[in-house]
């Protein structure tokens, strides 16, 4: 086999430009064609392409839109799909949400452990998730994006309790948003498998690089890209749409600036602590930028890893 060697430029100073080392036969496969990154875009913002939007999420999304709904109305919704009550009970029974008593009924989870608006969120992301066919296993599985998208929320809800109250977003957009904002990822594996398993195999062979500059290389979009035209062909909330566009982007300005940013910020913290996707940590002069204009101190990045941390250990602990 021969070996190609492409040099990839990356934003940021020539000096670290790194070499991408790609062996065309086997990324590509014996005898397989892949469609140029053109074609891709074409394909996926098909809306034939598209998944349609899962009915239990359309109950779900009119639920939200309902000022009378309630704990009782969510718990009816959810007991229509097997598969969300038995994952609501789960967490419910976890030791970092979990009541005295164990809890044996969606209801009681809903009421005694999770609450309405976590209750809300880890339904609706699961529910969005579900139709989207893709390996559970690898850098880019099922497993790695809703672990990733768990911890995001669960960092998202801690240094939004340390936000002054006029800039904190509406608490159930907040876990929504960070278990949700990869599925750009899962959405590439049920459309494209093939450009989904040359992704993967790009990330195994250069850890040094980052992510998004992997995405455009190897299939001529990014994820944000992805997870904005499904969400838009969903019709899922605005907000959602925005987060899933601008949430690697600091510097974003905007009506939901506060989620964008909170969900950026999150990401952050994760890949200084290695446990990110590859999205790169920040410089420093970002983390500050983002802290200001969220009304955050460093104190508040701390504090939530912290309650990340403790939430991780008392689960490895069950």
């Amino acid at each position: 086999m021969n070996e190609h060697t492409v040099a990839v430029e990356r934003s940021r100073p020539a000096d670290e430009v790194q070499t991408l080392r790609w062996n065309l036969e086997s990324a590509s496969g014996a005898g397989q064609t892949l469609a140029a990154p053109g074609d891709i875009r074409d394909r996926i913002r098909s809306s034939e392409a598209l998944p349609p939007l899962p009915e239990i999420t359309r109950r779900l999304l009119e639920l939200r839109a309902d000022p009378d709904a309630n704990a009782l109305m969510l718990a009816e919704a959810v007991g229509l799909d097997p598969m969300l009550s038995a994952q609501l009970l789960r967490w419910a029974n976890s030791p970092y949400y979990a009541p005295r008593n164990p809890v044996s009924t969606v209801r009681d989870a809903i009421v005694r452990a999770l609450g309405f608006n976590l209750s809300f969120s880890l339904a609706l992301g699961l529910a969005a998730l579900s139709p989207l066919k893709t390996p559970n296993t690898g850098p880019l599985g099922r497993d790695r994006i809703w672990r990733h998208g768990m911890q995001c929320a669960t960092l998202m809800q801690a240094l939004a309790r340390e936000q002054p109250a006029e800039m904190r977003p509406a608490s159930g957009l907040i876990e929504l948003a960070g278990v949700t904002q990869n599925i750009g990822y899962l959405l590439l594996g049920h459309l494209l498998p093939e450009h989904f398993q040359l992704l993967g195999r790009f990330i195994q062979s250069n850890p040094g690089l980052a992510l998004p500059t992997l995405e455009r290389f190897a299939i001529g979009v990014e994820h944000t890209q992805l997870g904005g035209w499904l969400f838009e062909a969903w019709e899922m909330p605005e907000a959602l749409q925005t987060v899933q566009r601008q949430h690697h982007n600091p510097a974003y300005s905007g009506e939901h600036q506060s989620l964008v940013l909170l969900t950026c910020l999150a990401d952050q913290l994760l890949e200084g602590r290695g446990d990110g996707l590859g999205a790169r940590p920040s410089e420093p002069d970002t983390r500050t930028g983002l802290l200001e204009r969220l009304g955050l101190g460093e104190h508040a990045c701390e504090h939530a890893l912290a309650a990340l941390a403790d939430c991780e250990e008392e689960d490895n602990d069950d």
